[in-house]
C-alpha cells in the first residue's frame, strides 16, 4: 500500500509509467490525455511568477539560534509555479492543473500565474480540473482549436 501524501490533503501518491504522481486523480488525467493522443509532460515546466530580489530596505528578523534580532540580507527568492501537466497542441501551450483540495497558497499563486500568462503566453489555455467529466470537457475544448 502506498503512503499517504502529507502535502496534499486526502491524496494518495501513485507511480505509473515510471512517473511518481502525487495523486490518483493525476494518474487518471495523465492516462486519459495519453489515450486521446496528447503527450502531456508531468511537472516539467516551472514558471517564475514573481521575480525575487536583493532587498535594499534593512529587514531585521529572529536569528534561528540566538532568537535575537538579526539583519537579514538574504535574497528574497523567486515565487515559482509548476503546473501538473503541460503540452503543445496546434502551436498553443496547454496547461492543466489537477486539484483535489486547494491549499491556502494556491489562490494567490493562481492569480499571479494568470497575470504572468497574460504577459508571456497570451495564446495559452489554462484548465483547472477537479473531475473526469471536467477533463473530458477540457479535451473537447482543446480539440476544437
Amino acid at each position: 500500500m502506498e503512503k499517504a501524501n502529507k502535502k496534499i490533503r486526502n491524496a494518495t501518491p501513485k507511480e505509473f509509467n515510471g512517473i511518481k504522481f502525487k495523486s490518483i486523480l493525476e494518474v487518471m488525467v495523465y492516462k486519459t490525455l495519453l489515450s486521446v493522443g496528447f503527450e502531456p509532460l508531468y511537472e516539467k515546466n516551472k514558471f517564475v511568477i514573481w521575480q525575487g530580489l536583493y532587498p535594499s530596505v534593512p529587514f531585521y528578523d529572529k536569528d534561528a539560534t540566538t532568537r535575537m534580532l538579526k539583519l537579514n540580507k538574504k535574497k528574497i527568492i523567486d515565487i515559482t509555479y509548476t503546473p501538473d501537466f503541460t503540452f503543445e497542441y496546434n502551436k498553443r501551450l496547454i496547461i492543466i492543473e489537477v486539484k483535489g483540495f486547494e491549499n491556502d497558497v494556491f489562490p494567490v499563486k493562481k492569480k499571479l500565474f494568470r497575470k504572468s500568462l497574460e504577459e508571456t503566453h497570451p495564446e495559452a489555455l489554462f484548465f483547472e480540473i477537479y473531475t473526469k467529466k471536467q477533463l473530458l470537457q477540457a479535451i473537447e475544448i482543446i480539440k476544437k482549436l
